[in-house]
């Protein structure tokens, strides 16, 4: 290769043409470094997805033509599932106390007086008192009657299964033996004309379902076992039946209010309705969520709403014209359709999960200390410094939050996708960390945006957060069967999702409203609805709780 300068040419140059060659060679060597760098980190990033696949065609082949047996490889222990218990029990450990029983992360040390401050919030209904009776009152040694010095309290806790009791309603129908006029007192009217329904089972049936992710077929199975016959199908229509007569009207309130708001999250998961008409088996149906978070300044609410597809008009349509300010949420394009009025924010988490899924093949074939050279993990970096800012300004107001990121959030923000732009010709697009960082790029507008107003969030987490009981409840019942009952699921999910952000207990709080709503007619006024909204002062010390952390 014929050099790009002769030697003539170089003693002939200017010292300012030498000095620009200079620069310009060092430009170009550090671009042919950050490609090599990429492309070892590409080199891993294949031998990591061929091992994979490996293992994967391994595992198929196995399935397909292997012994059926269930032992593991030599070196591996299977786990007996029934023998659990015992294979686990060890009778030198220590009984747990009741603050301690939680995930590692979260055990701290057991202040004094806990334990009675734990079991505080329950009825004590049985007193058991050690006394000593007859002649065991008095001393052997020297006959005297013994005197009570102290006495030792102990507090133990029972749990009492579920139980059933008939609730039996006579009316005594009067007449007058002089003129056949007839009269009959005043009843409170059934929850479901016709029905053995009432509020505490229709809450408890849906608080199973939509809070503790238990299908109704599953606890048709659990009501048998204490001999009631309660099919899956009546539950169902109770659920359908409640959520549009009683539960609806506060749904609608809590959306007038929700547009109010100027600050709000969405996000969309996926959802399969069996009986959509001209659907395919493997179609897919969408549940969106909209939410304001501890930021917005509104009160905290979770809005589910069932489309039967992810098309970006569903959002214009269900804001319609009267929310207008920022709207936080993932890069799906369809967001990016929104009127003029709607200013959206992005995802920082996003972007930081792309980044990640590019580290993670390099774990296995890199150091600590090559990892750390690696872009994915300068990438997480840069970012973890913004997340930590966020954490030390969390309680701070908004004004606060604003000041503090336009001080130390900005100049990170600006150099992060700086540093990214450097990147852009040399990465290799088809890779992880290509995908990663065009993806930062293409969204840079968007995630810059949360700098603005101190009222907004980096990310989209809560509306992740709102949508994991959904999503856990999915894996359960895998499908809705018809659009009614995914229309009632919306519902059902808005109110016992914002009753937990509001510090309600799901059960006693939709009891409660299904007993008032029944009351109140088929007309409520407005005025009695407000009465019922989640963060009402008017909902019942009962419907709280006051458990720290209860409410996430």
């Amino acid at each position: 290769m014929e050099p790009l300068f002769s030697e003539k040419q170089l003693q002939d140059m200017s010292k300012e043409n030498i000095i620009t060659l200079i620069q310009a060679m060092q430009v170009h060597q550090k671009k042919q470094e950050t490609e090599i760098q990429l492309l070892k980190e590409k080199t891993k990033e294949l031998e990591f997805m061929n091992a994979l696949l490996s293992d994967r065609l391994a595992l198929a082949q196995r399935k397909q033509f292997g012994s059926s047996s269930e032992k593991y490889a030599e070196g591996y222990e299977q786990m007996d599932l029934f023998n659990e218990a015992e294979q686990e029990a060890d009778p030198n450990a220590a009984e747990p106390e009741m603050e301690e029983i939680h995930p590692k992360s979260y055990k701290r040390k057991k202040p004094t007086g806990k334990k009675e401050e734990d079991l505080s919030a329950f009825e004590t209904t049985e007193v058991i008192k050690h006394k000593l009776e007859g002649n065991d009152r008095f001393c052997p040694e020297c006959g005297t009657k013994y005197k009570v010095v102290t006495t030792e309290t102990v507090k133990y806790l029972k749990f009492i299964p579920a139980r059933f009791e008939v609730v039996e309603e006579t009316t005594y129908v009067y007449a007058c033996p002089k003129c056949g006029m007839m009269k009959r007192p005043q009843k409170d009217p059934s929850l479901l004309k016709g029905s053995v329904a009432t509020p505490s089972l229709v809450a408890g049936i849906m608080n199973a379902k939509y809070v503790n992710g238990m299908p109704l077929a599953r606890q048709e199975r659990e009501f048998a076992r204490y001999n009631l016959n309660l099919s899956t199908k009546t539950m169902a229509n109770w659920i359908i039946l409640c959520a549009k007569r009683y539960l609806q009207p506060i749904y609608d309130l809590m959306r007038e209010e929700f547009l109010r708001s100027r600050y709000i999250h969405c996000d969309e998961t996926r959802l399969q309705v069996i009986d959509e008409p001209e659907q395919k088996g493997t179609t897919q149906n969408w549940m969106w969520v909209y939410l304001t978070d501890e930021y917005s300044g509104s009160p905290r609410m979770v809005l589910f709403q069932y489309e039967r597809t992810r098309g970006g008009y569903h959002p214009v349509e269900f804001l319609g014209d009267e929310f207008r300010g920022y709207l936080t949420c993932d890069g799906y394009q369809a967001y990016r359709g929104l009127p003029e009025q709607i200013t959206v924010t992005g995802c920082m988490a996003h972007a930081r999960r792309r980044f990640d899924e590019a580290l993670t093949p390099l774990k296995k074939g890199f150091t600590k200390e090559q990892l750390k050279e690696t872009t994915a993990y300068q990438a997480m970096a840069r970012i973890g410094m913004l997340y930590k800012i966020e954490e030390l300004i969390r309680n701070q107001s908004p004004e606060e939050r604003y000041a503090e990121r336009q001080k130390q959030s900005k100049p990170l923000l600006e150099a992060f996708f700086g540093w990214l732009h450097t990147l852009e010709g040399s990465v290799n697009r088809s890779s992880k960390i290509g995908e990663a960082v065009l993806y930062a790029l293409n969204q840079e507008k968007y995630l810059k945006a949360y700098l603005e107003d101190g009222h907004l969030s980096i990310d989209n987490s809560a509306a992740e957060r709102a949508i994991k009981n959904f999503a856990i409840g999915r894996r359960n019942w895998l499908f809705s069967k018809s659009i009614k009952g995914a229309e009632a699921s919306a519902t059902v999910y808005s109110i016992t999702e914002t009753a937990l952000l509001n510090g309600l207990k799901p059960y006693d709080y939709v009891a409660y409203i299904l007993e008032r709503m029944k009351d109140l007619g088929p007309f409520p006024s407005k005025e009695d609805l407000q009465q019922l909204l989640p963060w009402s002062e008017s909902i019942p010390e009962s419907c709280r709780t006051n458990r720290p952390g209860a409410s996430t």
